[in-house]
């Protein structure tokens, strides 16, 4: 993980803010809605407060979007 700087996380939290209020809204098609959650699991990742795990055995991701 790369080190951010303060302007950077706080914009990146404030677009993570916007688009799970889009996602509420329910107006979306699947397709959308599922960008949409990759998005913001990219975002939450490049905040430290998400990560992508692949197990030992299957090689499968455990919180993977794709």
């Amino acid at each position: 993980m790369s080190q951010l700087t303060l302007i950077q996380a706080s914009e990146m939290r404030l677009q993570l803010r916007s688009f799970e209020e889009k996602l509420l809204t329910g107006n979306l098609s699947l397709f959308e809605r599922c960008e949409l959650e990759d998005e913001i699991l990219s975002i939450k990742e490049a905040l430290g407060e998400f990560e992508r795990n692949v197990r030992d055995d299957s090689g499968e991701c455990i919180n993977c979007s794709g």
